[in-house]
C-alpha cells in the first residue's frame, strides 16, 4: 500500500542541514484547498522511493534552496517593516528627509532620559565612529570625550570639534 495514498504532489524540500530529513505537502485532490504535510526521513527507504516516484533528488535540492532564499527575503522584509512602525528606519527615496530631519532634530535637542535613549546614543556613537575623520583624529582626549558623552548633543559637539581639527589639519598640511 503506497504511504501517499490518493494524495497529489504539491512540494517537498529538506527540513535539516543535513538533508536526513525532508517536509512534503500534498493535496487530497485537484480542487482542495488544504494542504497535508508529511515529514520523511531519508532513513525510511520506502516512503523515501515513494516520494522519489513524484520529484528527483535533485529537484528537492533545488526547493530547498528556493524555501531558504524564500525565507530570508520574507524575514527581511518583515523586520524592514517592523523598523519603519518604530520608526528605526527613514526611507530617504519617498522623500523621507523631512522625517529624517525631524529624527535627527528630536534625538540632538529633545530631553535625553538615559533608561529610553541609551540605546539610540550608542549607535550614535558607533556611526561617528565609524567616520573615517573620526578614525583618523590622532587626539585622544577627544576620542575619549565622544565615547563618554552621555547625550546626543554632546556627542554630536565632540564630533564637530574632531571634524573642525580635521580641517585644521588638512588645511596645513596644504602647499602654500
Amino acid at each position: 500500500m503506497s504511504m501517499f495514498g490518493n494524495l497529489k504532489y504539491v512540494n517537498a524540500y529538506f527540513r535539516d542541514d543535513a538533508r536526513r530529513s525532508i517536509i512534503t505537502y500534498w493535496k487530497e485532490n485537484d480542487s482542495s484547498e488544504s494542504i497535508i504535510d508529511i515529514e520523511i526521513s531519508v532513513d525510511d527507504q520506502q516512503s523515501f522511493n515513494e516520494l522519489l516516484e513524484h520529484i528527483s533528488i535533485d529537484q528537492i535540492h533545488e526547493n530547498t534552496w528556493n524555501y531558504i532564499k524564500e525565507s530570508e527575503e520574507a524575514f527581511k522584509e518583515t523586520v524592514i517593516e517592523i523598523a519603519k512602525e518604530r520608526g528605526w528606519l527613514v526611507n530617504m527615496d519617498d522623500g523621507g528627509t523631512s522625517d529624517f530631519n525631524k529624527i535627527l532634530v528630536d534625538i540632538v535637542f529633545d530631553e535625553f532620559n538615559e533608561e529610553i535613549h541609551k540605546e539610540k546614543l550608542f549607535f550614535l556613537k558607533i556611526n561617528i565612529f565609524e567616520k573615517d575623520f573620526v578614525k583618523e583624529c590622532k587626539d585622544k582626549d577627544l576620542k575619549k570625550k565622544l565615547r563618554r558623552a552621555t547625550t546626543p548633543l554632546e556627542a554630536i559637539r565632540t564630533a564637530i570639534e574632531i571634524f573642525d581639527a580635521s580641517q585644521d589639519l588638512s588645511s596645513s598640511d596644504a602647499p602654500d
